[in-house]
């Protein structure tokens, strides 16, 4: 089974996250993105999502995302559960 995994390290905390597909983790970072937005650091959030906007976002030394294909099925396989 393939899923899409997000993986945000944002001010030393680590979120993962497993979606059906690409554009689903790509609407949840989207979300992270504007629910963490700091007008003070950033000013305001631009009206166009784009990735001069999420490499502002995680410029800070250690911050970073990923978004990639992973198969589940071995992952379930060597826990011994079925997906």
């Amino acid at each position: 089974m393939l899923a899409t995994v997000l993986v945000i390290v944002f001010q030393g905390t680590e979120k993962v996250g497993i979606y059906d597909d690409q554009p689903a983790a790509s609407a949840a970072l989207w979300s992270f993105v504007d629910a963490h937005w700091d007008e003070a650091h950033h000013g305001p959030a631009p009206d166009t999502r784009s990735e001069a906007q999420l490499n502002l976002f995680f410029a800070e030394e250690g911050d970073s995302y990923v978004i990639a294909e992973a198969d589940l099925g071995d992952a379930a396989q060597a826990l011994g559960s079925p997906l």
